[in-house]
């Protein structure tokens, strides 16, 4: 056999080898009942880790922190793929900044990622978990131990009362004896984000010779917190209060900063760490923490 020959053959050898991984992702059809080959699609299952359209009970994961457990995401083919349809409830709680959040439209009561293909989705069906990768700069910043203001709930609506007594009764050895009644608090409404409220103060002295009673309001006002702001809206009686003038009462409105929003880390100064990642890095601090970030962009601030 001449040399000619035996490549011949080697590349037909060769040609046959690779014949059964070439078919590997096709599928006989004809194993199925005859009525049943138009009705079943399973093109889905040539490529790898595909999961069949329909609704799943899953966990959801942001850059391996896990936001919610338990969520009925629906699967939709797509193409030759099938895609998750999250909706605007759960985009909200992947915490990203006001700008990035406007930027993605709904369609069809499905958020559209195509604007941003840095947003990667990754199905565990093992351990029924979607893990979203998200660029670390288009995420606002938060605390480990501090829920966004995305997850905030309004409250319950009601009506509230809360109040102090104090009884005091005076007998002296000589002449008549007084019993004083004071009591004092504040009512209100919630409704949705608006609370009002009134405080309020009543007086009550019987003695021997006279019976007083007195009471009112002292002031009514209307409030709600603006977490985007991160600062309180006041309208009615308020108080003004400064550290440089002298604090009076006046009847208005007040627009003022609320530190009570803000985690601890944010009630001071601290410096910011950024930069530009092509591949998933990692950020080591020894004497502060230690963190992985995913690619495109991260944007990291380490308060302390």
């Amino acid at each position: 056999m001449d040399t000619v020959n035996i490549y011949r053959l080697s590349f037909v050898s060769c040609l046959v080898m690779a014949m059964p991984c070439a078919l590997a992702v096709e599928f006989n059809l004809n194993v199925l009942d005859k009525s049943m080959r138009d009705r079943i699609d399973i093109s889905l299952l040539k490529e790898k880790g595909v999961i069949a359209p329909g609704e799943y009970f899953v966990s959801v994961a942001v850059n391996n922190n896990q936001i919610s457990n338990g969520q009925k995401i629906n699967w939709q083919k797509k193409g030759d793929k099938t895609i998750p349809c999250i909706n605007d409830s759960l985009v909200d709680k992947f915490g990203l900044k006001p700008d990035i959040r406007q930027s993605l439209p709904q369609i069809d009561r499905c958020i559209d990622f195509s604007s941003r293909p840095e947003m990667l989705f990754n199905f565990d069906q093992a351990n029924q978990q979607l893990n979203i990768s998200i660029p670390q700069a288009w995420l606002a910043w938060h605390s480990e131990n501090w829920a966004p203001p995305s997850t905030w709930k309004e409250g319950v609506a009601g009506v509230l009362m809360d109040y102090n007594l104090f009884a005091s009764n005076y007998r002296p050895q000589d002449g008549s004896s007084s019993t004083n009644l004071n009591a004092y608090g504040t009512t209100g409404i919630n409704a949705g984000s608006w609370r009002l409220r009134s405080d309020y103060q009543l007086n009550n002295t019987d003695s021997e010779d006279s019976h007083e009673q007195s009471g009112g309001i002292s002031r009514t006002y209307l409030f709600r917190p603006l977490p985007q702001l991160g600062s309180k809206l006041t309208l009615g009686e308020t108080d003004f209060s400064s550290n440089i003038f002298d604090g009076f009462s006046y009847t208005g409105a007040a627009l003022a900063s609320d530190d009570r929003m803000l985690p601890w880390e944010l009630r001071g100064y601290a410096p910011q760490i950024s930069g530009i990642a092509q591949t998933q890095c990692h950020g080591d601090d020894q004497s502060i923490r230690s963190r992985h970030l995913p690619e495109k962009s991260p944007s990291g601030t380490v308060y302390y």
